[in-house]
Order: C-alpha cells, then sequence, then structure tokens
C-alpha cells in the first residue's frame, strides 16, 4: 500500500469533478427552462399572428416585439453565466438565432419569425441535451 495518499487524491479529484459537473449541468438545465418558457410565449404570439392576419395591428407587433426583447434580454443575461463552462460555439448558434428572429419580425416577417423561434428552439434543446448530466455524454 505504498500509494494510498496518491490513490486517495485521485478519488478525491474524481470526486471534486463530479460534484462541479452536477453543478454546472444544474445551472444549464435551469436556464434552458428559463429561457424556454420565454420562446413557447414568442412562438404562441407567433401563431396568433399567423392566423389573424388580417386582423393584425401595432398593437399586436409591439406586443410581440416586447416579448422578444425581454426573450433576448433574459438571453443574453443567461448567456454570461452560461458563458463560464460552456462552449462559446454553442452560445453563439443560440445567439444567432434569437438575433435573427427578433429582425424578422421588425421587419413583419412573421412566417419566417416562426421558422427562426423553432430554430432557436431547437439549439436550445440541443444544448440541454448536449449539457445534461448523462452518461452517455461522459463517454
Amino acid at each position: 500500500m505504498k500509494f494510498k495518499k496518491e490513490i486517495l487524491l485521485i478519488i478525491i479529484i474524481i470526486l471534486g469533478i463530479g460534484v462541479l459537473e452536477f453543478i454546472t449541468s444544474f445551472c444549464s438545465q435551469k436556464s434552458v427552462n428559463k429561457i424556454s418558457e420565454k420562446i413557447t410565449s414568442v412562438q404562441n404570439k407567433l401563431y396568433e399572428i399567423a392566423e389573424t392576419k388580417e386582423n393584425f395591428n401595432e398593437k399586436t407587433k409591439e406586443d410581440l416585439m416586447k416579448e422578444i426583447e425581454n426573450l433576448k434580454n433574459d438571453w443574453y443575461s443567461e448567456e454570461g453565466k452560461l458563458a463560464m463552462f460552456v462552449e462559446h460555439n454553442e452560445l453563439e448558434k443560440i445567439t444567432k438565432a434569437v438575433v435573427v428572429l427578433e429582425e424578422n419580425a421588425k421587419n413583419d416577417e412573421f412566417e419566417v419569425s416562426l421558422e427562426n423561434a423553432c430554430e432557436f428552439k431547437y439549439w436550445l434543446n440541443h444544448f440541454a441535451e448536449k449539457e445534461k448530466l448523462k452518461f452517455k455524454n461522459v463517454l
């Protein structure tokens, strides 16, 4: 038992890595859940606008733009937290999707905005799945 200290040190390091992975996974999931609620709300507004094009007015667009702005601000806030422990290329895909969504909504391209919202949700879910603490993700 010549290497007792070394084995103990290795076990402590592995346990530390496991605990940190659990904490980061929890933080990632919390952020994804918060943003998912916001994007679902934006998608519902876009569906509503797409269905009632003839009754579309500026108030509806203002409400939509407020929701998109809230989504964007919340995303930037969460992105700042996630950037500490997540690959930046994953975050950039989501950021690009929210910027394109906002620009298309500003230009009254609501069908395209709906597609952008779906793309945003896809990248968000992809990110969440990738960051989950699962055995297949560890290997």
